[in-house]
Formats: structure tokens, C-alpha cells, sequence
């Protein structure tokens, strides 16, 4: 795993959250990068895009990222220094991909006036919010609740989640455009706590043991019970 960077308004202790909404995909956009906690801890997909409008924050990661070693590597990731904007403006779609935007929270939502280095204005919102309403793949947008973000992604998802800042505990929004999925990119990370994750992941585990125990005839007629019973197949998400 790419060693974490800190980052305002970073997801370092709130990513689970993020990744247990993520449907399939074959590539994952993450359009302002920053720290990269949720990139960092998703299961890879096939192709992932890292966009950040700072060059110090890129920078850093190509420095990461230029000869880690074997078991911290990140395959076929793609760093992009510009803004998102301009990028998805762009991007030839195919509806496999996931979006993710984290963009600076609202200038209206935030404790402190300015946090970052390339900074989003009400305008900046506008035209990022506007372009993503009109994107044909999978999108997950987090921020501060602000009635902007309700009206120009009117008609989408909403989850929410607790998020301890510097100073308290605030309360975090994800808006998607599709049904939560039945079937997740990751699921390593199910559960909305600390304690439900350890309790699932054990149950997990014992399951495995009992798999591993079998003799390899019992664990084949399992596995195509299992096949039969709740075949997986790929899915399109509906956006």
C-alpha cells in the first residue's frame, strides 16, 4: 500500500465508508486526489486516474509511486496534474468507470476560509457539479451538506456519516447517482464502525477456516452449489 499523506479533508479514518458504496468498475477516477485515502485503500481496478489541480500534491506521488516496493506497488495507476474539470470534460466514457470527487468543501460549510492551496469558489462548484450531473458512469460526491449540492444533483442518493475533524465531529454527505449496489467493488471494508467491521471480518474468516477444512471433492461441490445457487455476473450500474 502507498504510504498515507496527509491532507485537508482527507479520508484517512472515514474511507470504509466510500468504498462500501462503490459498485463494480473497471476504472476509477479520483478527481482531486490529495491524499488518496480511499485510492490507497480500494481493492485496485483495472486502470485507476489520479487527478490533482496542485503539482505539490502529484509530485509527491510520483515521488511514491516512481519505485516502491513489490507488495506497496499500485498497478497501472495514471497521475494527472489539472483540474478535474477539464479532464472529464474530455474523457471518452464508456459507463464501466466510477468517479469519485472529493472536491474542497463549500466556502459557506467550512470552519476556516481557505485550507487549500487550489482552491473551489461558489463558481468552481457550479461548473464541477453541473458537469458531473451529466456524466454516463457511476459517480460518488463527499462533502458538506449545502442546499447547492441538493439542487444541481437533485434526484440522486444520499448517505451520510460521522467525520472527526481537529476540533469536533461533523457530519459528512456522499451523493451518488445509482442504487446501492448488491454487489461491491471491495468488500473488505462492509460494516459502519470499527466494531461491526472486526465482527464481520471474523465471520468471514471462520467461513474460509471451514472451506479450507474440506476435502477438495466437498469443497468442489460446495463451490458449484454456491456458483449455481448465486451465480455473479457482470453488472451494469443504471445512472
Amino acid at each position: 500500500m502507498i504510504q498515507p499523506m496527509k491532507y485537508p479533508g482527507g479520508k484517512g479514518k472515514t474511507y470504509q465508508h466510500i468504498i462500501n458504496l462503490m459498485p463494480p468498475h473497471r476504472v476509477y477516477i479520483e478527481t482531486h486526489l490529495g491524499g488518496g485515502a480511499v485510492l490507497r485503500n480500494k481493492r485496485p481496478a483495472e486502470h485507476s486516474i489520479g487527478i490533482d489541480a496542485d503539482e505539490r500534491v502529484v509530485a509527491q506521488w510520483r515521488a511514491r509511486t516512481a519505485d516502491p516496493p513489490t507488495d506497496t506497488a499500485y498497478p497501472d495507476l495514471e497521475l494527472i496534474c489539472g483540474r478535474a474539470e477539464e479532464f472529464l470534460a474530455r474523457y471518452s466514457f464508456l459507463g464501466d468507470e466510477l468517479v469519485y470527487v472529493d472536491p474542497p468543501y463549500h466556502p459557506e460549510t467550512r470552519r476556516q476560509p481557505r485550507v487549500y492551496r487550489c482552491d473551489y469558489d461558489v463558481e468552481d462548484h457550479v461548473e464541477l457539479l453541473s458537469l458531473l450531473a451529466r456524466l454516463p458512469c457511476p459517480v460518488i460526491v463527499s462533502g458538506y451538506a449545502h442546499p447547492l449540492y441538493d439542487e444541481l444533483l437533485g434526484g440522486w442518493n444520499q448517505r451520510t456519516f460521522q467525520a472527526k475533524t481537529h476540533t469536533d465531529v461533523r457530519t459528512e454527505t456522499l451523493w451518488f447517482n445509482f442504487e446501492p449496489p448488491d454487489q461491491l467493488h471491495d468488500s473488505r471494508h462492509r460494516g459502519d464502525n470499527f466494531r461491526e467491521r472486526q465482527t464481520l471480518k471474523r465471520r468471514m474468516e471462520r467461513l474460509q477456516d471451514r472451506v479450507r477444512a474440506m476435502d477438495p471433492a466437498e469443497r468442489h461441490a460446495f463451490a458449484q452449489w454456491l456458483h449455481d445457487t448465486y451465480p455473479v455476473a457482470p453488472r451494469s450500474i443504471s445512472v
